[in-house]
């Protein structure tokens, strides 16, 4: 296992306070926008560069999905105390 992978099976800390909800939601936009941006360049570089975009482009993707699920959970514990 590389340390890389083995950071990603690490608890995610609540994000920092100075950021909304709103940033978060942005920051998880942007993450997505870059993973679909290197899909599309992945087609006109080589096979051995294309693995690298590829592998990059998931690491974004899986990035935004874990923040994404932590501001849900932060969002519902949030709403039951309303």
């Amino acid at each position: 296992m590389t340390h890389q992978a083995a950071d990603q099976n690490q608890p995610m800390t609540q994000p920092h306070p100075e950021l909304t909800p709103d940033d978060w939601r942005r920051i998880c936009d942007a993450l997505r926008y870059l993973g679909r941006d290197l899909h599309h360049r992945s087609f006109s570089v080589t096979p051995e560069r294309r693995e690298l975009l590829w592998e990059e482009m998931d690491q974004c993707l899986a990035l935004a999905d874990r923040l994404s699920d932590a501001l849900g959970d932060q969002h519902s514990a949030e709403a039951s105390v309303d």
